[in-house]
């Protein structure tokens, strides 16, 4: 039997949810796990199994973007045209279809036109301004708005408010009711009026769906009380329904969505069929453990989990920075660190900077703008909103509109016809007085039918007529029966006649880009031609304007020329994520790579391999402003299931107002800061492989790296402080990294076998010389120096004294254990604080050392960088030794007699410290922790996930080198029988005595 292509590729879960015989279903869908598909699929399984004709199908989605990507994949699964066939789209353009065909059934006009957000502020203001009103008119929008979301047209009868006393709402209720009086006079609807208008519409004709078989909704957690509403209406003959939504990605309540329809759709459906899809195919184990220990905070959430089917990967980081300016360095130093060390397998594309707010992109894009990486802002200016389009686009819905006043204002003087701003407000003022239109007005005035109040003067009249031509003449172009003008025509006569080209030359600088604009609106308006093809008798559709005929109930029809420019301005006015594709500045037809910084709302169902979630602290997120903290957190949650590979939160310790901040309480460090690390990760060839397998690309070649390695400045996250204190070098890394002064000089370099030069991720004892007080020659061993200090301690004491500290020098081996008590280890006399080396990098005040490439790309031990314990901080020195100098020694420096007769030559060397950290102690601890971490990631994985060859090592510690004669070797040579205290001399270090941690040498018993 031939395997089902509709079904081919679905996991248990999907399946189930496809071929589901439940009439109500609700699918709950993490992020990555397939839920387009799996509606695609279903959609397609109805129309093939259960012979549902396309026409009879309703499929509601929440952006333009989402419904594209479903008819592409319909057309894959079912082929023949039948997606087109579909009644697929937003809400807002499906609403808007049955109210074109069946709105004269409750008064709409065919020919209404739609106020988009812009249009409704610009009502409001002019209605605030007009009527003396003290409301802020950006919160009697949103308030406007709210209220509609809710389903009402009034929160309350404007004489019971005034009852109340209660001033402000007077005034909202005031403005609301002028608003609603404009939108009414002028033939408009706005966004919210589409999904209430259509609520009545099919609430009193309920025939209008009756062709309905069945309605799939995706994205339902984010649907408000209207279009919960609408769902129940639209399935109300069969009841068939399928949603799919996950409560944990409902992100939209400042915009009235309500995440209880999950729990609304069970109530009022009891046979409710619930279906989880937990695998994930977007994001990394180590990924989707820390977000889900992260939405497991609300308690109040249903339970489901994640099940990742990548290997567990890097660990996100949570990185603390000192500043806001810093922390937008570092995010330009980690992105081309991980270009540079990934050898370009990733480019600029791959990386996504997401923010709360928008108002968080300034300093992050002035650090973008000098280290020249290029980037793009979503959610900004979109291409209908262009000055120049937004200009032709006005004059089109003069056309199509003339009772549109905010249209004609926009236009009345573009290009000039000598009517001034105080001309166009008095005949407003003047048309409100009068209760009409501005084009009512204007047009009278030109034939002479009325005298206007206003003073028109002989220019401004003739400017007028001239507008007023231009409308009238296309109109008749449009609503010419035997040829009616589309779109396009009507741009091109638009632009002619105004003689727009030339206009842009003199008004703009840069008038052949935005020429070049005109031109791509023009191919938009290209796409609305008149349908070839009426709807048949079956009522069958065949494009994106119609809606099958129902027999008994008749569509409203008008003017063909007329409902192409409708549609296209309606097109318009809903798509509000259409915007240009980038382009490739010098013209080859290739698409550029751009950084992506977009808010964390614009970059719902969006994923890339890097995501950076800058200002993780309060106020920020959760916002200062926001009322539903569970929101805050879920909107953390939907940011970091966008990445794929590589996950980075931070946090600066000052925000941009140079006030200190708290780490949000999201990230807690008992829980989500159990599944974080503090820097970012250390890139080696093992971390690169994850990468690769995860993006399904091929991994780069070794020598791809090194040619990419030797670009970048660092290849550690090691520039700054861990624990985000300010560093001493910040201003230089500042010039640094904007390209203003090489990094040369926080580098310790080196040469290698190719002969480039590369950086050590360690410091020797030479790389500290300037601080030291140099004689002619010899070294001062730490021995000398505590003889030394003795000598300068016996001084202010007795003869007695004096006599005792002179045995004491005389006699080091009796008074060992007292040495060591002052000593803490070699490297502590060399200018570094001790630190325990259980401390994974220094916190402060650190100079930054350069890791050499070479040794980060060798391949590695265990599954990730996470965890890795060989960058070890440099020890300072202790402050009783804190002005340690150097003196002459007795005789120049030259290797001990056991090296030489081992026949070692000046090249050998050999080990420092006379009394070295246990090290094995001190590490067991950290290696528990590492490999209990570990365990986790590797526990949370599929269990048939295999992982890099070779034993997981926690310690991985460089053995020290010098060509000096230490105190050791001193002592040593005066030693007749040449003691080694426990340790042969060798190059090997302390672990190479057969274990895998050291242990404190025992006294060797003669």
């Amino acid at each position: 039997m031939d395997k089902d292509p509709i079904l081919d590729g679905l996991n248990n879960e999907q399946l189930a949810a496809v071929t589901s015989p439940a009439n109500v279903l609700q699918i709950l869908a993490p992020p990555g796990s397939g839920k387009t598909k799996t509606l695609t699929a279903r959609v397609a399984y109805l129309i093939k199994h259960h012979h549902y004709r396309p026409w009879d199908i309703l499929c509601l989605t929440f952006t333009i973007k989402s419904s594209r990507e479903m008819k592409e994949r319909l057309s894959k699964l079912i082929g023949n045209g039948m997606e087109a066939k579909l009644v697929l789209g937003t809400f807002h353009s499906v609403c808007r279809r049955y109210l074109v065909s069946y709105g004269h059934l409750i008064g709409i006009p065919k020919n209404f036109g739609i106020a988009d957000s812009g249009d409704s502020s610009s009502i409001i203001k002019r209605i605030v301004k007009r009527l003396g009103l003290n409301i802020d008119p950006k919160v009697a929008q949103s308030r406007i708005s709210s209220t509609k979301s809710k389903g009402l047209s009034y929160p309350e009868p404007p004489k019971e408010a005034a009852k109340k006393k209660d001033i402000d709402r007077q005034e909202f209720l005031q403005a609301f009711e002028a608003y609603e009086d404009y939108l009414d006079q002028a033939n408009l609807l706005d966004y919210d009026d589409l999904l209430l208008r259509c609520s009545d519409l099919l609430r009193q004709h309920p025939e209008c769906v009756s062709n309905i078989e069945a309605v799939l909704i995706d994205e339902f957690q984010d649907t408000n009380l209207v279009q919960f509403d609408l769902m129940r209406l639209f399935a109300v003959k069969q009841k068939r329904i399928t949603t799919v939504g996950d409560p944990d990605q409902s992100i939209y309540g400042w915009r009235s969505a309500e995440v209880e329809n999950l729990h609304r759709m069970k109530t009022q459906y009891p046979d409710t069929l619930v279906i989880d899809l937990q695998a994930n195919y977007r994001s990394s184990g180590a990924i989707l453990l820390a977000a889900q220990e992260l939405i497991e905070q609300d308690q109040s959430r249903p339970s489901k989990s994640l099940r990742p089917t990548h290997c567990p990967g890097t660990i996100p980081v949570l990185r603390r920075l000192p500043s806001s300016d810093t922390e937008a360095l570092w995010i330009v130093s980690e992105i081309k660190r991980a270009i540079g060390m990934t050898g370009s397998m990733l480019s600029h594309q791959d990386f996504a900077i997401l923010l709360r707010s928008a108002a968080l992109s300034r300093h992050i894009e002035s650090a973008m703008g000098r280290a020249g990486i290029p980037y793009r802002m979503v959610g900004g200016q979109k291409f209908f909103d262009r000055v120049e389009v937004k200009i032709l686009l006005d004059y089109l819905r003069a056309v199509s509109q003339p009772s549109n006043n905010d249209a004609i204002v926009r236009v009345l003087n573009v290009p000039a016809r000598s009517v001034g701003p105080a001309t166009v407000a008095a005949l407003m003022l003047e048309a409100d007085s009068k209760k009409v239109t501005l084009w009512a007005l204007i047009r009278d005035i030109v034939q002479g039918n009325i005298k206007s109040s206003t003073k028109i003067t002989k220019p401004a009249e003739q400017g007028l007529g001239a507008f007023i031509r231009i409308v009238l003449t296309g109109k008749q172009r449009i609503g010419n029966p035997s040829d009616p003008a589309t779109p396009q025509n009507l741009l091109q006569y638009i632009i002619k006649t105004i003689n727009f080209q030339e206009y842009l030359k003199k008004s703009h600088e840069d008038h052949e880009s935005r020429w070049a604009n005109v031109e791509e609106l023009i191919s938009q308006a290209a796409d609305y031609q008149a349908p070839q093809i009426p709807p048949s008798n079956d009522g069958e559709i065949d494009n994106d304007t119609d809606l099958p005929v129902i027999e008994g109930i008749a569509q409203s029809k008008g003017d063909v020329g007329e409902e192409m420019l409708s549609m296209f301005l309606a097109n318009v006015a809903l798509a509000t994520e259409l915007q240009k594709d980038d382009e490739d500045p010098e013209g080859q037809g290739q698409s550029r790579s751009l950084v992506t910084i977009s808010t964390i709302h614009a970059a719902k169902g969006l994923e890339w391999p890097v995501v950076f979630v800058p200002a993780a602290y309060e106020g920020s997120i959760p916002h200062s402003r926001a009322e539903d903290t569970d929101e805050e957190r879920r909107l953390l949650y939907v940011a970091m299931t966008r990445a794929q590979a590589l996950l980075y939160i931070s946090c600066p310790v000052k925000d941009s107002r140079k006030e200190d901040t708290v780490l949000s309480q999201f990230l807690d460090p008992k829980n989500v800061g159990q599944y974080v690390v503090n820097a970012g990760p250390r890139l080696d060839s093992g971390i690169v492989s994850d990468i690769a397998r995860i993006l399904r690309r091929s991994c780069p070649s070794w020598g791809k790296i090194m040619e990419e390695c030797v670009q970048i400045q660092n290849c550690e996250d090691n520039l700054w402080p861990l624990d985000g204190s300010k560093h001493a070098d910040d201003e230089k890394s500042k010039r640094e990294l904007g390209g203003l002064a090489a990094a040369s000089d926080r580098q310790t370099n080196t040469t290698n076998a190719r002969g480039s030069t590369i950086s050590v991720g360690y410091t020797t004892t030479m790389d500290a010389t300037q601080a030291f007080k140099m004689s002619s020659m010899g070294f001062t061993s730490a021995t000398s120096q505590f003889h030394r200090l003795e000598k300068e301690r016996s001084m202010t004491v007795g003869r007695e004294s004096r006599t005792a500290a002179k045995d004491e020098v005389t006699a080091p081996s009796r008074k060992r254990k007292a040495l060591d008590q002052t000593q803490s280890s070699l490297p502590s006399l060399w200018g570094s604080k001790v630190q325990r080396f259980d401390q994974d990098r220094p916190a402060s005040g650190s100079t930054s050392k350069r890791s050499a490439p070479s040794e980060y790309m060798k391949p590695r031990s265990g599954p990730h960088g996470a965890g890795d314990l060989s960058r070890r901080p440099l020890a300072s020195i202790p402050e009783n030794l804190s002005k340690h100098g150097r003196e002459p020694c007795s005789r120049p420096p030259q290797l001990s007699r056991r090296a030489i007769e081992e026949g070692g030559t000046s090249e050998q060397y050999i080990i420092l410290s006379s009394s070295p950290f246990d090290v094995g102690t001190i590490d067991e601890k950290k290696t528990q922790a590492v490999e209990a971490k570990r365990s986790k990631y590797i526990e949370f994985t599929a269990t048939n996930q295999t992982y890099a060859q070779g034993e997981w090592r926690a310690n991985d510690i460089r053995p020290a080198h010098t060509t000096h004669i230490t105190s050791m070797a001193q002592i040593q040579e005066a030693t007749a029988s040449r003691r080694t205290l426990g340790v042969r001399r060798t190059m090997h270090g302390w672990n190479a005595k057969g274990a895998n941690e050291f242990s404190v040498p025992t006294k060797v018993k003669r």
